[in-house]
Formats: C-alpha cells, structure tokens, sequence
C-alpha cells in the first residue's frame, strides 16, 4: 500500500511540472499572435485544467484516507509510454497531425488496457476528426 507522503509527492511533482509549463516552458515556446487567440491559449488552458485536476485529486486521496495500491514494479509501463510518445513523433513527423492524434490515441488505450474494439476505433475517429476540423 502506499503512503500519505508518496501521494503528496506524487501530487507536488505533477503540480510542479504544470506550473514549470506555466510559468517557463509555454510562454518560451510560442509567439504572441496577432490575429485571433494567442498560439499560447489552448496549451495555457489545458495545463491549468491538468494543474486543477492534479490538485484536486490529490486532496481527494489525502482526505479520503482510504488505502491506495502501490504501482506494479518495473519499468515497464514507462517504455510503453515512451514507445507511444515516439510512435507519436514518427507519424506527426511523416503523416501529419490527424493520423497522429488518431493512432496515438487508440494505442494508449491499448496500452492502457482497453480491449473492446468500438471504443477504441470510436476514440481513433473522435479524435482525428476533431484534429481535422482544427487544423486541416
């Protein structure tokens, strides 16, 4: 089981990496845009969705007082994430941003452990016609 200082590590580190994005990585990475929203908007507003969610489900956790499972042993599960980022990068590099965000996102289902073929064909075609509606 695991205890109540790695779940408040757990939750400082996550917040600390949003407010790392907040703070320094966004605002150094994108251009202020002169027509329309700022390029920093959507990222802006999606990291501090991410930064309340942290906050809030950390508390949770720290309130509750119920026993949480300790993670599985291994590295496993990171070169799985790794391998999906790289995946990522490949067909965002060769196919674009649509078949990107469409196979990424069924194969982290998978790698998530999702089995049942209809949501993860329903969140491939979700989420690539949302990317093509965006951007193309």
């Amino acid at each position: 089981m695991r205890s109540r200082v790695s779940l408040i590590a757990e939750t400082l580190l996550l917040a600390g990496f949003c407010v790392a994005l907040l703070v320094w990585i966004i605002p150094a990475q994108t251009s202020e845009g002169g027509f329309g929203l700022s390029p920093a908007f959507l990222p802006t507003a999606l990291t501090a969705a991410l930064l309340a969610l942290f906050v809030l489900d950390g508390g949770r956790r720290l309130v509750s007082r119920r026993a949480e499972p300790a993670y599985p042993t291994g590295i496993g599960a990171l070169g799985r994430i790794i391998g999906l980022a790289v995946l990522g990068a490949l067909i965002l590099r060769f196919g674009g941003i649509v078949p990107a965000g469409a196979v990424t996102s069924a194969a982290g289902m998978v790698i998530l452990g999702e089995r049942r073929a209809l949501p993860v064909l329903g969140t491939a075609i979700i989420c690539g016609a949302t990317l093509w509606l965006a951007f193309g």
